[in-house]
C-alpha cells in the first residue's frame, strides 16, 4: 500500500515552523499519476476524466496541478475504470486500469 503527502508553506519574517507528517497506509484503492509532455515536462491544467470502463459512465473529473499530477479515490475494488486525458494541443490518451 502506498502513502504520500505534499504541502506548501510560506514562512514570515522571524517565524519558526514545526510540522509532523504521519503517513498511514490507505486501505481504499486510488489512482494517482503525472501527465507530462513529450519532452518529459509536467503538464499543468490537463483535464483528466474518470469513467467506468463498461458503460463509460462519468465518475469524476479534475485538472492536473502545477506539477501535472492528479488523484482519484477512493475507488471500488475490482471495478474496471477508464482514464481519459485532454490537453489543448495534445493527443487524447486512454488508460484502462
Amino acid at each position: 500500500m502506498a502513502s504520500n503527502a505534499k504541502f506548501y508553506f510560506k514562512p514570515g519574517e522571524g517565524s519558526h515552523i514545526e510540522t509532523k507528517v504521519t503517513l498511514r497506509a490507505e486501505a481504499h484503492p486510488a489512482i494517482c499519476g503525472t501527465v507530462t509532455s513529450d519532452g518529459g515536462l509536467p503538464e499543468p491544467d490537463a483535464l483528466v476524466l474518470l469513467l467506468r470502463a463498461g458503460d463509460r459512465s462519468f465518475i469524476d473529473r479534475q485538472f492536473t496541478d502545477e506539477d501535472g499530477q492528479f488523484l482519484f479515490g477512493p475507488l471500488e475494488p475490482g471495478e474496471l475504470y477508464l482514464v481519459k486525458i485532454h490537453k489543448a494541443g495534445t493527443t487524447v490518451r486512454e488508460l484502462e486500469n
